[in-house]
């Protein structure tokens, strides 16, 4: 808040809005604490921002007029509104400071969809900075969500054909072995600033997605790439891969060149990206049908009327709008907590006492999370809601055998599984165990190699259940290394397998995957989340994502 905006707030205390006062000059000096030559060159300058009326008459003793335009809460919205349409999110940002109660009052104007002539913008508030979008380093949801927006990729899943489909590439073909694929380009892709994407750009994309450490279980199996002219690739692989198509369409296989700014090869292109806000901006240079989104705007803003499992993504400019579309469903994934084979836990009693003892409810009793959670979540007896995989455990099992021992829980800034961990913290203290919780970042959790806990407390959730979602998300998911090597293994075999069976086979692998964790109790699924999806009638997409958020170069408007 700027010095003259503080001496205008305290004319507003004193004598309102549009009613006209007779005032001295000297009482208002009084008021504001400053010389009445000051006083004057304020009221000068807040009559010329058309703040108020002010009237001076000469002469000592003399009463002036004044009258107030406007509150300062008008004030304020007219400043920030000035900002958005100028674009100027930084300064806006630094104009809020400690007045985000004022803003949360204006977010039913300020963020939804809003449009100008031929340009269609977007603001939409979050919870929580954005991570980097880098598609070479694991990733949470929203992440893969917005750089999905901004990258293509050679090939990609339709959710509604529910099939894997050309995007960059033009078509493919392999050998009978399946161990030698030559993918043709579209010569019409470009990326961002209009440069044309080549067979070598492509290749040196790829050839960082098999660098990547955290998806080398996935690029293991290529051995070579190679170009052809400007348009062809030839890709050889150690073992047959009957589905390169499903490789190719995972984030880390993404098309994109990182120079000062990213060249994106996507709908969109990210322009701006600075704590507090990203933008993303329509790619008039994309080789598909252009979005009718001109501008994406993120900013971090998380008033109590903002939840996690509730994105305000559009909405009509009215508050209470009567004329939402409603829907509530169950994400893909969920909230689980896995031991680590080589922590307090892991003997085949223990990890049946935790089975016991970690129960939902017990979990969230402990909790310091709202009451309101009770409406978000749901319990979960698998990894995802169609899934009954979790045994239920009970009778006497005390834990001797490692009682008053230290115990590491660890898990990411991420404001329910701090919660989470604190309440399971709770519930083993009162077992006499001496726990605490490890919160890390969540580039730290997702890429550290030497971290060291008994339990780690994560959770996941995927747009689909094709092969490629999968694949983003067991790859680089950290916690899976913390496995008995027998399930590092078939963890590693699982991968492999989503690569060469059909895309209605894929689920069944996972499943058998995570029945065994289960039912042995490395894995205690925990909870599901309820999204709650609205918008506004005038709006509409082919497909919305399980996080609530539809595919924006699919939006349009009626």
């Amino acid at each position: 808040m700027t010095i003259l905006e503080n001496y205008f707030r305290k004319l507003h205390a004193r004598y309102g809005v549009n009613y006209v006062s007779q005032a001295q000059m000297s009482e208002i000096a009084e008021l504001f604490g400053c010389s009445i030559r000051n006083t004057r060159n304020m009221l000068n300058r807040m009559s010329e921002n058309e703040w108020l009326v002010w009237q001076a008459r000469a002469g000592r003793g003399r009463h002036s007029s004044l009258r107030l335009l406007m509150t300062p809460d008008m004030l304020f919205n007219k400043n920030v509104n000035e900002m958005l349409a100028n674009q100027d999110v930084g300064k806006m940002l630094k104009f809020i400071g400690q007045e985000k109660h004022l803003l949360e009052q204006m977010i039913q104007y300020q963020f939804g969809a809003s449009g100008e002539g031929s340009e269609t913008r977007v603001r939409i508030p979050y919870y929580r900075d954005l991570d980097t979008l880098n598609p070479l380093r694991p990733l949470r949801r929203t992440e893969r969500h917005l750089l999905r927006q901004c990258l293509s990729g050679l090939t990609r899943y339709d959710p509604v054909r529910m099939e894997i489909v050309p995007d960059i590439a033009h078509y493919w073909s392999h050998d009978p072995s399946y161990t030698a694929w030559e993918i043709y380009l579209k010569p019409t892709a470009m990326f961002s600033d209009g440069t044309p994407i080549r067979a070598s750009e492509v290749k040196r994309c790829l050839d960082r997605a098999c660098a990547a450490p955290w998806f080398s279980s996935l690029s293991r199996l290529i051995a070579r790439i190679d170009t052809i002219g400007d348009y062809r690739l030839l890709i050889t692989t150690k073992t047959p891969v009957k589905h390169m198509d499903y490789l190719l369409a995972t984030q880390p296989a993404l098309i994109f060149e990182q120079q000062q700014v990213m060249k994106c090869s996507g709908a969109f292109a990210l322009t701006h990206k600075q704590e507090g806000f990203i933008t993303l901006r329509r790619n008039n240079h994309y080789h598909q049908a252009r979005p009718m989104l001109s501008e994406i705007t993120v900013f971090t803003w998380a008033p109590k009327s903002i939840s996690m499992s509730f994105i305000p993504v559009l909405h009509g400019d009215e508050p209470g709008n009567e004329n939402l579309i409603e829907e509530r469903r169950l994400e893909h994934g969920s909230c689980f907590l896995m031991i680590d084979e080589a922590g307090v836990f892991a003997a085949p009693e223990a990890r049946r006492f935790l089975n016991k003892i970690l129960q939902p409810v017990e979990i969230l009793d402990n909790s310091e999370l709202p009451i309101e959670y009770g409406t978000a979540l749901s319990q979960a007896l698998g990894l995802l809601p169609e899934w009954n995989h979790r045994c239920v455990d009970f009778g006497a099992q005390p834990p001797t055998y490692a009682a008053r021992r230290k115990v590491i829980i660890a898990t990411y800034q991420q404001p329910e599984l701090v919660q989470l961990g604190h309440a399971i913290a709770r519930i083993l203290k009162r077992q006499h165990f001496d726990a605490v919780v490890d919160v890390l970042p969540f580039d730290a959790f997702s890429t550290a190699q030497n971290q060291q806990a008994d339990l780690w407390l994560t959770n996941f959730m995927i747009n689909d259940l094709s092969p490629h979602a999968l694949l983003d998300w067991l790859a680089p998911d950290p916690v899976f290394k913390r496995l008995p090597q027998p399930y590092i293994a078939a963890w590693q075999q699982l991968q492999f397998d989503l690569m060469n069976v059909e895309l209605g086979e894929s689920k069944a692998c996972v499943e058998s995957f995570f029945k065994a964790l289960t039912s042995q109790r490395w894995v205690i699924p925990l909870f599901h989340h309820w999204l709650e999806l609205k918008s506004e009638k005038s709006f509409g997409w082919r497909d919305v994502n399980t996080l609530g958020w539809p595919d924006f170069s699919q939006l349009w408007l009626d």
